[in-house]
């Protein structure tokens, strides 16, 4: 029988660590959004709100370019974001972070050898000794076209 899923209050009252750090990714999320609002359209796409650590917010670019218009615009868009935001801000920390995707560079083409290559690896396999580099070479084998 199946067991039922526990509900998400029942799991904050055993973990309050759990509900303050929800608590605050909410935060972070509706801040990030009136953040973005409240930038010039060239900037957000580009900029995201990353923390709030007391009267200093912090920004992730995604180049250095947007970085340095951010750091030149920061004396303005503190008051700006002051105003919108209803918090007081008094200084903005840019870092840039390159947008990055660990699964962005895979294709979804494996990579295939033509039958040759496949056959001259097989062959170099078939003369080494049993261990890692001839099982990497057979693995290599078996990638022929077909």
């Amino acid at each position: 029988m199946a067991k039922r899923p526990t509900q998400i209050s029942n799991v904050y009252q055993k973990h309050a660590a759990l509900y303050k750090m929800t608590q605050r990714a909410q935060l972070l999320e509706q801040l990030n959004h009136a953040f973005q609002q409240s930038l010039p359209a060239q900037f957000s796409a580009h900029c995201k709100l990353a923390n709030i650590n007391g009267s200093t917010l912090i920004i992730h670019t995604d180049n250095a370019s947007y970085s340095s218009l951010i750091r030149f615009q920061a004396p303005v868009l503190c008051r700006t974001l002051s105003q919108e935001l209803s918090i007081d801000i008094n200084t903005i920390e840019v870092k840039v972070r390159p947008n990055y995707s660990p699964f962005e560079n895979q294709s979804s083409n494996p990579i295939s050898l033509p039958s040759s290559a496949s056959k001259a690896l097989k062959q170099t396999a078939d003369t080494m000794e049993e261990g890692p580099l001839k099982a990497a070479l057979e693995r290599l084998a078996k990638r022929q076209k077909l």
